[in-house]
């Protein structure tokens, strides 16, 4: 099944959302973007702590939320959902949620290894795409 385009539907038991996310392979961590995570309503005070995340060479504390959905469509556009922990970052000042505050979505290398994704690319047609 290949998943063609960076356009995902994310889904809480509150809300859902059309958004765009970035496949990072240089990033050990899924990390929900602070405005995704504005706009779906995640309940910020009722997340544990998890372990520092490290963006644009800025530390930040990451707080984990464990019912998030990620839905794909495939190339044939079936549906694909899988639900996935998360790293959420939770501004703690004026200063850290402006530059977070435009921080996408970002899937990393756990998710990938976690879900049994591969991702292929061909950097001369393209074209990248993740197969499972």
């Amino acid at each position: 099944m290949n998943y063609l385009n960076n356009v995902i539907l994310l889904k809480t038991p509150r809300k859902f959302l059309r958004t765009t996310f970035i496949l990072d392979t240089g990033s050990p961590t899924t990390i929900l973007g602070y405005s995704d995570a504005l706009r779906l309503q995640i309940p910020f005070d009722n997340l544990s702590k998890r372990k520092i995340i490290r963006l644009g060479g800025r530390k930040y504390q990451g707080y984990v939320f464990n019912k998030l959905i990620f839905i794909f469509k495939s190339e044939d556009n079936r549906t694909v959902s899988e639900k996935f922990p998360v790293t959420v970052i939770k501004p703690t000042s004026d200063k850290e949620k402006e530059e977070i505050g435009a921080t996408p979505t970002i899937i990393g290398t756990d998710f990938l290894k976690n879900k049994g994704y591969k991702l292929f690319c061909d950097m001369a047609r393209d074209i990248a795409y993740l197969e499972k």
